[in-house]
């Protein structure tokens, strides 16, 4: 396993390197001696390959058991740091050592038949900001680097234009302002993974576009192709609390990131395989949003488009979006005092 993390380390770089010398010149290439290459490179044997194949399981489910086992070790020696210093006795230590033991990381594979999509009444959403909090906790974002997949525009209601757009409001809700969360479409044409140069993000069967974080080299071309801004970059190592840490793992989507990656919305791949439903859905308080499965005629989303219709952000842009919004029948907050004579 020490060999393999080595081999990923070395190929990362590599490959950093390989795209940053085709971004300076089109009609050019770089030589790399034979001996510079070796520095990077760690040989492997055959007899390695014979027994990683004869293991069970997918190569994405290996990869999941291997990931579970190294933070497992990780956990369990930051929370040997916490007990030491606080004593076994106290409420972080049991609490750091409770999520340790439960730390389980899937490789959990889409449904067949299933292609899921999401949808926000706009006229619900109260700005609140809660689904970003959410997101942040239950998909292990750094706390150290003020990055979430989720962002809500404060909008005037009579001019819905991201112009006006402000995401750094103080008051909500506001009677004369729509709130507008946006975060990765899971668009059906994704652009962000046609210019991937090492295929590490892609669509899934079931229309998440999960991002594979030790293929991801930071070229952050998928964050140009986006035409929503959904994709971060960590510019330093996320730090995540152990008595922080969400437990439930999938290898493609909330495992804890290493540094320089690009990570996004995974519309909770370690919750929506498993038949539940994003932190997000869960979480609003005033049930704007809506999840579930496009191919069944009597799921909450199929209900809600039938019934008021989807609107999408961008159509322009042709990446026919999977994450839509819809005018439902009430409006929260309120009309002001008055409102409904006048019209």
């Amino acid at each position: 396993m020490k060999m393999t993390g080595q081999v990923d380390k070395s190929r990362r770089d590599f490959l950093k390197a390989a795209a940053v010398a085709a971004s300076t010149s089109a009609v050019s290439f770089v030589a790399v001696s034979r001996d510079e290459l070796k520095k990077m490179l760690v040989p492997v044997n055959l007899s390695d390959f014979i027994a990683e194949a004869a293991e069970a399981g997918s190569p994405l489910e290996r990869r999941a058991r291997e990931r579970e086992a190294r933070l497992k070790e990780w956990c369990r020696a930051e929370a040997d740091k916490i007990c030491s210093s606080m004593g076994e006795d106290s409420d972080a230590c049991r609490e750091a050592r409770k999520r340790c033991a439960m730390i389980k990381v899937k490789g959990t594979g889409p449904r067949e038949g299933v292609r899921f999509a999401m949808a926000l009444d706009v006229n619900k959403c109260i700005g609140c900001r809660r689904c970003a909090y959410a997101c942040v906790m239950e998909n292990n974002q750094g706390r150290n680097l003020g990055i979430e997949w989720i962002k809500v525009l404060e909008m005037p209601r009579e001019e819905m234009e991201v112009i006006y757009a402000n995401m750094d409001y103080t008051e909500a809700p506001k009677p004369n302002m729509v709130y507008v969360p946006v975060a990765c479409m899971h668009c059906e044409d994704p652009p962000c993974t046609m210019v991937c140069p090492v295929r590490a993000t892609w669509k899934e069967p079931d229309g998440i576009v999960v991002v594979d974080y030790d293929r991801c080299i930071g070229c952050r071309y998928c964050m140009t192709a986006c035409p929503y801004g959904a994709r971060r970059f960590n510019w330093a190592k996320p730090y995540v609390p152990v008595t922080e840490l969400n437990p439930n793992m999938h290898i493609l989507g909330n495992v804890p990131r290493q540094v320089h990656v690009v990570e996004k919305c995974t519309w909770c791949i370690q919750r929506t395989r498993d038949g539940g439903v994003p932190a997000c859905v869960e979480v609003c308080p005033v049930g704007a949003r809506v999840f579930g499965d496009l191919n069944d005629p009597d799921s909450p989303i199929r209900r809600v488009i039938e019934e008021y219709g989807a609107f999408v952000l961008k159509p322009e842009a042709g990446t026919r979006p999977r994450f839509f919004y819809f005018f439902g029948p009430k409006r929260t907050p309120p009309r002001e005092p008055g409102a409904e004579a006048k019209e």
